[in-house]
């Protein structure tokens, strides 16, 4: 199986929360993961806010942080280019999203007939992601 990871659902690797449980199992039954270039600095992004809302320690960002590197090299990274922006200007005018998320939605537009499922937490992002009719799994629920 071939999914393709939003930073809202990839993050539960690495923080055990609401819906990390679901996403292991997802990830054990995952041939491919696929993300946008954009996740790398998105999920660091996260990691460090964690950090700085004390909601992890030192230690854990350093480890946490480590590992998503070392992780990060097997994912199946997708580049942002000419038609990513194009597909992300296009979910901006349709779906009203915010930056981030109009770009990780158009490229998962550009992939989706490479991967099975579209794994994400974000409800606005994962109703925009139905109605172009893509199969989304929510950890979460």
């Amino acid at each position: 199986m071939n999914i393709f990871c939003d930073t809202s659902a990839l993050i539960k690797k690495y923080i055990s929360e609401i819906g990390s449980e679901k996403f292991e199992k997802i990830l054990s039954k995952t041939d491919n993961i696929y993300v946008s270039a954009i996740t790398e600095v998105e999920t660091i992004s996260t990691f460090k806010r964690l950090l700085t809302e004390k909601a992890i320690d030192k230690d854990e960002y350093g480890m946490i942080v480590k590992d998503f590197i070392t992780d990060f090299q097997y994912f199946t990274v997708v580049p942002i280019d000419g038609d990513i922006i194009k597909h992300a200007l296009k979910m901006i005018n349709q779906y009203q999203l915010k930056t981030l998320d109009s770009i990780q939605l158009g490229t998962l537009v550009y992939v989706k007939n490479e991967i099975n499922s579209f794994i994400a937490c974000d409800e606005k992002l994962i109703k925009s992601a139905l109605k172009e009719k893509i199969k989304v799994i929510n950890p979460n629920k």
